[in-house]
């Protein structure tokens, strides 16, 4: 978080890159009074004491405040004014206008979306929606945790043929999956904008078949979809266990599939571990090919450290470029929020960044490790949940099948995931280590008769790793 001083020396540039451009009579009448009170590396927050301005500076000069804002910062960030605030004292006055204009914000996209989905749905005119021009193939930098899925996307959008269909691409999220859907979208439309490409959300396909169920338009909404040219359906996992969704994109995908129409999903696990999803619909996104992205090595996050560095004209040392590889590890998007903040910390200073500098700026974006024990809490109430029990009856001495069934997967689950010793967790459960090496072993056979319970807590041991990150 930015001080007040901070915000209004990088206001004062902003005005000052403003002035070189407006005469200084205008720049004066529009543009002085205000203040910014916000920023990150979304949004510019500023109050502007006249009602009337505001409605000017909104209507007449919507984009003049952004690029600004970009010339002085090195990246783009969404700018928006509030009007009739006189003063704000202190970063708490500052931080609380914040919190409610998001709320406000959140509340009124709401209403917007409800209204949206309220009229019948329509076709999406393809030459009219293109992605986000950022998303390329160029500028998605390739390593060897992500160059399967890069090149069998690459393919796809390049060839004139109907190739890997479907392609399911998987990984956690900020590892580039919708990078590559747009660019697989960005290159289609370039060489062929007749092309009806439709990208959708999969909690967006939900919620757009609730409201045409509601109003009646169903038909509309499968001549959209199954009309398409290419459907890529962004996070499939915001379908599963919706049950009435499940059937549409059921049928959705094999009238595309049988027309020999690209189709392509991603989602933030493998096929086989999505439990909720209808088993139809798992065994057809495994006809076609499956591509995964894990996290970037130390290699590759240096690649893009220095790439998103460079986009926004920022030059780092070495042992920075090092040090934020080495702690910024699992996601590209911690990665581009960490260089966006030090572009704008650059521009306060007007100095070298140094490591002792940058391991201040960007330790609110490194994720803290929790203490052990922590951990070990949130695995027993993991496993609490799951079984439906408390904690005191789980690590007790009654020995009902279904606590026993409880207690012994939670033994194997901290072994798992914690690989904790077997004297560590008979010390939980007041018991001796062959108790647990037991329990252990029950476990290990009930896995090995049941494919089912085999995969269910395989599937839960995975999440409470990744949870635990």
């Amino acid at each position: 978080m930015y001080s007040l001083k901070e915000l209004s020396e990088i206001w004062a540039a902003v005005y000052e890159s403003i002035g070189k451009v407006f005469s200084s009579s205008s720049t004066e009448l529009w543009f002085s009074g205000i203040r910014l009170v916000h920023l990150d590396n979304e949004l510019a927050l500023m109050t502007i004491p006249s009602d009337f301005k505001k409605q000017i500076l909104d209507t007449k000069f919507p984009d003049v405040l952004k690029e600004h804002f970009y010339n002085c910062l090195g990246f783009e960030v969404e700018t928006a004014l509030i009007s009739g605030v006189s003063d704000i004292k202190d970063e708490n006055e500052a931080q609380l206008l914040y919190e409610n204009y998001v709320e406000e914000k959140r509340a009124k996209d709401i209403e917007e979306s409800k209204q949206q989905m309220e009229r019948a749905v329509k076709v999406i005119s393809p030459q009219k929606k293109k992605a986000t021009d950022y998303f390329t193939f160029e500028n998605f930098i390739s390593g060897d945790s992500n160059k399967f899925a890069y090149n069998a996307c690459y393919a796809i959008a390049h060839s004139d043929e109907v190739a890997y269909n479907p392609l399911f691409i998987h990984g956690k999220s900020g590892l580039g999956k919708t990078h590559l859907m747009y660019a697989i979208i960005n290159t289609l439309l370039e060489r062929d904008p007749s092309q009806k490409v439709i990208y959708i959300k999969g909690e967006e396909f939900t919620n757009t078949l609730v409201e045409a169920i509601k109003n009646k338009t169903t038909e509309q909404f499968r001549e959209k979809y199954r009309t398409a040219d290419i459907l890529l359906v962004d996070d499939i996992q915001f379908i599963a266990g919706k049950s009435s969704t499940q059937d549409e994109f059921f049928h959705t995908f094999n009238v595309l599939y049988e027309a020999q129409k690209q189709i392509i999903v991603t989602c933030d696990r493998p096929i086989h571990e999505m439990k909720n999803l209808e088993e139809r619909i798992r065994t057809r996104l495994e006809w076609g090919l499956s591509a995964d992205i894990t996290p970037p090595d130390t290699e590759l996050r240096i690649a893009i450290i220095k790439k998103k560095a460079e986009e926004v004209n920022l030059t780092l040392p070495d042992e920075v470029v090092e040090f934020m590889a080495s702690k910024l590890k699992d996601n590209i998007r911690l990665i581009e929020g960490g260089i966006k903040k030090l572009a704008a910390m650059r521009f306060i200073m007007g100095k070298e960044l140094s490591v002792n500098l940058v391991k201040n700026e960007i330790s609110d974006l490194v994720p803290s490790e929790e203490p052990r024990s922590a951990k070990i809490e949130k695995v027993i109430m993991a496993v609490c949940d799951k079984y439906n029990i408390s904690k005191e009856t789980i690590v007790g001495k009654k020995r009902t099948a279904h606590i026993v069934s409880a207690r012994h997967a939670c033994m194997y689950t901290l072994r798992e995931v914690l690989d904790m010793t077997l004297k560590d967790i008979a010390g939980i459960f007041s018991c001796d280590h062959t108790s647990v090496m037991s329990a252990i072993k029950n476990i290990e056979r009930k896995k090995s008769d049941s494919s089912e319970f085999d995969d269910d807590l395989n599937s839960f041991i995975k999440d409470l790793k990744e949870s635990l990150k």
